[in-house]
């Protein structure tokens, strides 16, 4: 909760107390996921990451259909609620589970120069 932007396993396995195995760790982003309080975020690299959901989301709902941007020059890949991914019209046949947009640029933290 201290990052407003989404972290890797390996980003949360380095931050939290070495006595958590990262089994451990799995279990409770799966249950987080499972819960609504966080989502997947892929970014350019197939690397998983998870961000925070909007307090909308729960157990039976998610609302994540939104923009994640991943900044070339510090490598945060952050939610944009903001922008929203368009809908997209599959033939017949297809039924989307999850759809993802990922935007690379430069964040406005990197941008300040």
């Amino acid at each position: 909760m201290a990052h407003d932007y989404a972290l890797s396993h390996a980003d949360i396995e380095a931050t939290i107390d070495a006595s958590i195995d990262r089994v451990t760790i799995y279990r409770t982003l799966k249950t987080f996921l499972d819960r609504g309080l966080l989502h997947k975020v892929l970014d350019d690299s197939g690397t998983v990451r998870y961000a925070l959901c909007p307090s909308s989301c729960n157990e039976s709902e998610h609302h994540h259909e939104h923009v994640h941007f991943k900044c070339v020059n510090c490598g945060q890949t952050q939610c944009v609620e903001e922008v929203h991914v368009p809908n997209i019209a599959l033939p017949q046949g297809f039924q989307p589970i999850e759809v993802n947009m990922l935007v690379q640029g430069v964040c406005r933290a990197c941008g300040k120069s």
